[in-house]
């Protein structure tokens, strides 16, 4: 699979990193609205060619990975699905179901795929987890909780304070509830959102009670508290935890008062999601039956509820 990445902020590095790591990807350049910030990628990764969004999307790569501004996701994917181009695409992918259900009809269209670009549900930790889950090591399983707050110290300007697709529940809240959402199996209902959004503002810190069937369930986010990141299942025989669960292969499981470390492997953040994309586009899958359509929705039933009332 030829891919090229479009955008060349700083995610777009860790991004090509795992790019080189997967043999079935070919990494075939770098557009950005910067030129000269594309040709220094190129010249660093050892890639073909750089220039701006238009020159790829009528040249023969297969794929482009979208690492832009949230703002700008929904115009780019479009016209990348338009000329055929299949697309994994940073979180949070777009801003209202509206859009999500467009877009995808318009991949499952022109046959190629369309996917959120979300690094935790292909983890091998993850996975394990599930599997930990629903083999019953820790019994009925109780309650879960994911949070991700740190103080990211972003200027006003930053993307992330952008009102509609901006803030901290759209974006981080993106790993919890996705993260939950694959360990579940289940649609997430929300019981009750509270955020510090201010009108014109985006929210910087956000608490949301859901539930999973008869699961409790809660999620954390915050961009400007530096306190845990952490991902707890609990059951009626232990629990499993995970510090940093998004990018890590290690964890711990406790049953009946003994612990059990999780090892597992990690070869990048990005490896795991980029070689299930690489896949489906290569085996023709439309959709990826982990981060699909409905995966997107269920996130953005909760992330949304603000900006789309």
């Amino acid at each position: 699979m030829k891919l090229v990445i479009f955008g060349c902020g700083k995610i777009a590095n860790r991004i090509a990193r795992s790019c080189l790591l997967v043999k079935e990807i070919e990494l075939l350049g770098f557009a950005s609205k910067d030129i000269e910030k594309a040709k220094r990628y190129v010249e660093t990764y050892g890639c073909k060619e750089y220039g701006n969004y238009d020159h790829f999307l009528n040249g023969d790569a297969d794929a482009v990975y979208i690492a832009t501004y949230n703002s700008s996701h929904y115009e780019l994917i479009k016209t990348c699905l338009e000329h055929r181009k299949s697309v994994i695409c940073e979180k949070p992918m777009l801003s209202s179901t509206k859009e999500t259900e467009e877009l995808f009809d318009l991949a499952k269209k022109n046959q190629v795929v369309l996917m959120e670009a979300l690094k935790s549900v292909f983890l091998p930790l993850n996975i394990k987890i599930k599997q930990l889950m629903h083999d019953g090591r820790i019994g009925k399983i109780e309650t879960v909780y994911a949070s991700f707050m740190r103080n990211g110290s972003h200027p006003q300007d930053h993307w992330i304070n952008e009102p509609v697709t901006g803030g901290a529940l759209k974006d981080l809240g993106s790993y919890c509830l996705g993260t939950l959402d694959y360990l579940m199996d289940e649609r997430p209902q929300l019981v009750s959102l509270e955020t510090d959004r201010t009108p014109g503002r985006a929210d910087t810190t956000a608490y949301a009670d859901i539930r999973y069937g008869d699961v409790k369930g809660r999620i954390a986010v915050s961009n400007s508290l530096d306190k845990d990141t952490t991902l707890i299942i609990t059951g009626s025989k232990g629990m499993i935890r995970a510090d940093n669960y998004w990018k890590t292969g290690k964890g711990y499981c406790i049953v009946d008062d003994v612990r059990y470390e999780l090892d597992e492997e990690c070869i990048s953040d990005f490896y795991y999601e980029l070689k299930h994309f690489a896949d489906l586009v290569d085996q023709g899958i439309s959709e990826s039956p982990i981060m699909s359509r409905q995966a997107s929705l269920d996130i953005l039933s909760i992330t949304a509820r603000e900006t789309e009332s």
